[in-house]
């Protein structure tokens, strides 16, 4: 069903398709979403005695691309949260299907450690120190390029900085013009903790002005500072997610 995220080959898929501190600063994502029942929710916090990518592994979840390279992406988990720390330009996916029949809600704790420099989607510079992707349906979309699998409807959110992207913006990338968005949903200060809750059906009916909006079917966590400055360097964090009715 991902396989355009498995088979990628392109340099940036976002682009052209991702320390919780003591003292935590939450704020609420200004499309926050009726909160109901909860259908899906995981914890980062991971488990003792087990490797941060042997827990990744359990959980149902695949590494491609730059994810699984120590010496550009590292993951490890700390203060209960996944932590994705990129220490040059990468590009890395952390993907798992999962379908979600009724989700309509999706809440995120989350935050940005460190920004890749110069990262804008408004600008033309498609990074984020952290993107968390929702695919709708398990139907192929075209790609809109020979070159790159087709694949299912999604929406990517992303952290961003204050001045770099617009809010609630639903950008096209480069490739899936069609079928993707990708939307800041945040401005949170380095460090800060936030918890961002969206309404699913409205981000999506908002990208693609479409009536039915297919069931969720996956998921992905994506790092892509391959355009970055300051040599790529970024960081972030993810605690939990929780999918709702």
């Amino acid at each position: 069903m991902l396989s355009a995220f498995r088979n990628v080959s392109i340099s940036r898929m976002a682009g052209g398709v991702a320390a919780a501190l003591l003292s935590l600063s939450f704020m609420t994502s200004g499309s926050a979403a009726q909160s109901g029942a909860s259908l899906f929710e995981l914890d980062f916090s991971g488990t003792p005695g087990l490797s941060t990518y042997d827990w990744l592994k359990q959980k149902g979840f695949e590494l491609k691309q730059d994810a699984t390279d120590k010496d550009k992406i590292l993951l490890s988990q700390s203060d209960g949260a996944l932590r994705l720390n990129v220490k040059e330009q990468a590009f890395g996916l952390i993907i798992q299907e999962k379908d979600l029949p009724g989700a309509n809600s999706l809440r995120l704790h989350w935050g940005v450690s460190e920004y890749p420099d110069g990262a804008s989607y408004q600008r033309g510079i498609d990074n984020e120190a952290i993107m968390f992707y929702v695919f709708f349906g398990h139907k192929k979309q075209p790609s809109g390029s020979m070159f790159i699998p087709d694949s299912p409807y999604f929406l990517g959110f992303f952290l961003c900085q204050d001045g770099s992207d617009t809010l609630e913006k639903p950008y096209v990338g480069h490739h899936f013009k069609k079928i993707g968005r990708y939307i800041c949903v945040e401005h949170p200060g380095a460090g800060k903790t936030t918890v961002t809750e969206l309404d699913l059906v409205k981000e999506f009916r908002n990208s693609f002005e479409l009536d039915h909006v297919p069931a969720v079917s996956g998921i992905s966590i994506e790092v892509d500072t391959s355009d970055s400055k300051n040599d790529g360097k970024a960081s972030a964090f993810l605690q939990r997610v929780e999918f709702l009715k």
